[in-house]
């Protein structure tokens, strides 16, 4: 990669959405065990520290040979720091030495590992106001559990990906990459910085899914998709602009005319190198165009027009003249 690339970092690419998780599996955390007669004394104790925001309690009589399983419960801090203070604040004295069967919430939400969050969360806001928010039980080879803020967080982050990103390619979706160019243009406002804009078209998806099927057609473009995420420079971004269209932002650092085609061409040039690579039965092929703004002004709406225009006469040329776009 030519040295000018270590330069494109100037300026600061979208934030990456919060990590989402599929299933539970992604969230939980090991929590402790405790037996049902325990002191509930006992139990203040265990939850002086403060990452303990929960503990699975085991019912410790032996079941009847014609009753069920022996059951699992849960205590939650909140419910345990309500039962020890007691409307008349005589909480503590009465339970210190009760079992913690006494305190045990033995309805829990309990749920396998490979359960969907967005099910999960479900289930857990459809709980009654007093266990809506108490975490969730995981089971598995060691119980685990699940905050109810984690899960919600986890549906944030899912719902912000999916507003801003593409669903197959995890790439930018086109809003948001015309309003992160937008955002680039106003950034370079009277300084020496330029924008780069190049586009890149899949050639033949139509006969691509055509021979190999459609499945074939969303794996070449979700490939596309990861290489782009895992390969670019900092400070680059990239997105899904149209079906079978990208789209590869850039800010080129203050240099000349000169020297300003030559960096763009090799951003060009790499991109190009690294989705050539085999990934799959189909290689995808290019049309691309370039284009880049003046130094110090730029306009994403002109950028965009000049780009789609150098993309048309693509398909008729086998290669797209370099020229500097004027600002808007």
């Amino acid at each position: 990669m030519h040295d000018e690339l270590t330069e494109l970092a100037q300026h600061t690419a979208m934030r990456p959405p919060t990590r989402t998780s599929g299933t539970v599996a992604d969230l939980a955390r090991p929590v402790l065990s405790v037996g049902s007669s325990m002191p509930v004394g006992q139990l203040e104790v265990v939850f002086r520290n403060p990452d303990v925001t929960c503990v699975v309690v085991h019912d410790d009589e032996v079941p009847r040979p014609d009753a069920p399983a022996a059951r699992t419960g849960v205590v939650v801090r909140a419910s345990l720091v309500a039962a020890l203070t007691g409307r008349l604040g005589y909480g503590r004295a009465v339970l210190e030495r009760r079992p913690v069967a006494s305190v045990t919430d033995w309805s829990p939400l309990v749920v396998a590992p490979t359960a969907a969050v967005t099910e999960v969360a479900t289930l857990a806001m459809s709980r009654p106001d007093d266990h809506r928010y108490d975490d969730v039980l995981v089971r598995g080879g060691h119980w685990a559990s699940v905050g109810a803020a984690e899960l919600v967080r986890s549906l944030v982050g899912t719902l912000a990906e999916r507003s801003t990103h593409d669903a197959l390619t995890g790439l930018l979706s086109r809003r948001s990459t015309w309003h992160s160019l937008t955002r680039r243009c106003r950034l370079v406002a009277r300084g020496g910085t330029r924008v780069a804009l190049l586009l890149l078209d899949v050639q033949d998806m139509s006969g691509v899914n055509a021979l190999h099927g459609q499945d074939a057609g969303d794996a070449l473009l979700a490939g596309v998709g990861h290489r782009l995420r895992s390969w670019l420079p900092g400070g680059c971004e990239a997105g899904r602009v149209d079906g079978d269209r990208f789209a590869v932002l850039a800010t080129l650092p203050a240099m000349g005319d000169v020297e300003a085609a030559a960096s763009a061409e090799a951003l060009r040039q790499e991109v190009l190198a690294q989705l050539g690579a085999p990934d799959g039965p189909v290689r995808p092929s290019f049309r691309t165009s370039l284009t880049w703004s003046v130094a110090g002004a730029a306009g994403a709406d002109e950028l965009v027009r000049e780009g789609e225009a150098r993309l048309a006469a693509a398909r008729t040329s086998p290669r797209t003249t370099w020229v500097p776009s004027s600002h808007g």
